[in-house]
């Protein structure tokens, strides 16, 4: 299983001028490392999360449907990483030649309201099988809690907004500061 990045966010959800204000940095001399160390934190509370702060396009590729404990309900339902799910926007099955054919969104349901987010097959339906052993399956979907930095929930923002202050203080050498567990601990994935 692989996953990539294909379109990453628009913008940040702290913008330079909330960073500037925090860090009480005026003028425009500290700008690219102050950027740098927004895209940083995004990143950071993004991994710790699990989760994708603002829209973003993603592709996993696979090599079967089942492992690392995603299917559900008696393989019914596939769970796709980087909540919240916006949209799923093609699933793509190649044959042993190498054919690309997308499958038809018909044949499941797009669960966007579930965290994480869900294909779920139609009666009568199962998942389409690749022909080829390695990378035979490319799942395209966008994720994030939509494409304005205000989308994003307050604490997330604040966190990353705590994460740039400390890494232009103490550039990440050391554990990030004690309130940004706080904040992100509500939308861990929980694991069992």
């Amino acid at each position: 299983m692989s996953l990539t990045l294909l379109t990453p966010p628009a913008a940040e959800p702290v913008s330079l001028a909330e960073a500037r204000a925090r860090l009480r940095v005026s003028d425009a001399s500290q700008d690219d490392a102050i950027n740098h160390w927004i895209q940083t934190a995004r990143a950071r509370v993004e991994r710790d999360t699990g989760r994708a702060l603002l829209a973003q396009t993603w592709l996993e590729r696979r090599d079967v449907w089942w492992g690392e404990g995603r299917l559900s309900a008696f393989g019914t339902r596939f769970r796709l990483l980087k909540p919240p799910l916006i949209a799923l926007e093609a699933v793509t099955i190649y044959g042993a030649d190498d054919t690309p054919s997308e499958i038809d969104p018909a044949a499941f349901f797009v669960d966007t309201l579930s965290d994480p987010g869900r294909l779920v097959l139609r009666s009568g339906v199962s998942w389409p099988q690749p022909g080829r052993a390695a990378a035979g399956i490319e799942i395209r979907f966008r994720c994030g809690y939509g494409d304005l930095p205000g989308d994003v929930p307050a604490p997330l923002r604040e966190a990353v907004l705590q994460l740039t202050v400390h890494l232009a203080e103490t550039g990440g050498a050391s554990a990030p500061p004690p309130g940004y567990a706080a904040l992100i601990a509500p939308f861990r994935r929980v694991q069992l």
